[in-house]
């Protein structure tokens, strides 16, 4: 769990004067998508559980936010000075250099959706990648990445027949690869497949 972090008492005032003196909330909101990475309005109205109309009203009276400012700073450790006023380090401990979007794809019955980007912190992430991505699927979230070499064993994320999804892959002479797929498993020409990338890591929902 993010905590506060702030460095004297002036940065507490700082922000109890910007809440109580209830306004700027039209900026806030622009500083809230940012650090979600939402490029609208309704994304965020998703994200936060609200409808357009709490949104639209809250816009247009320009009344500071301080829920949804909380639930940002919980959510993607953007830190709360920078949110409620704009000033400082737009991530706890100054390391936006760390931050990144990544792009976020769902895969439902084979087939792709682009979802919003999310937040990363990439000091967490393996050396090396090049292109990093997000895939969801069977409650599984995956961090990929794009991938120009040779088949190896592995996870992969694969296009067979336009159809989608991520397979262990084992290569065999002759330029043949087994999919492994349960009690569906099935052995393929390395051609019969489209590299979409390599997984790097999974996390698995109970």
């Amino acid at each position: 769990m993010s905590t506060l972090n702030l460095t004297n008492k002036d940065d507490v005032k700082l922000i109890r004067d910007f809440i109580s003196q209830n306004r700027g909330g039209k900026e806030v909101i622009a500083r809230i998508l940012e650090a979600y990475g939402f490029t609208t309005r309704i994304a965020l109205c998703h994200q936060l559980g609200v409808s357009q109309s709490t949104m639209a009203n809250r816009y247009a009276r320009d009344t500071f936010p301080a829920d949804w400012v909380i639930v940002c700073h919980l959510e993607t450790g953007a830190s709360l000075i920078w949110l409620s006023t704009g000033e400082g380090s737009r991530f706890l401990g100054g390391n936006d250099e760390n931050i990144t979007y990544l792009k976020r794809m769902d895969i439902t019955n084979g087939n792709i959706s682009t979802q919003n980007d999310v937040i990363a912190d990439t000091s967490t992430f393996p050396e090396g990648l090049h292109s990093p991505f997000i895939l969801n699927a069977d409650k599984t979230t995956y961090l990929a990445d794009r991938y120009d070499g040779e088949l190896v064993d592995g996870f992969w994320f694969i296009e067979i027949d336009g159809i989608v999804s991520v397979r262990e892959l084992y290569r065999f002479p002759g330029g043949r690869v087994r999919v492994e797929n349960g009690k569906a498993s099935f052995e393929c020409k390395i051609d019969d497949i489209k590299i979409l990338g390599k997984i790097i890591t999974r996390t698995e929902s109970l």
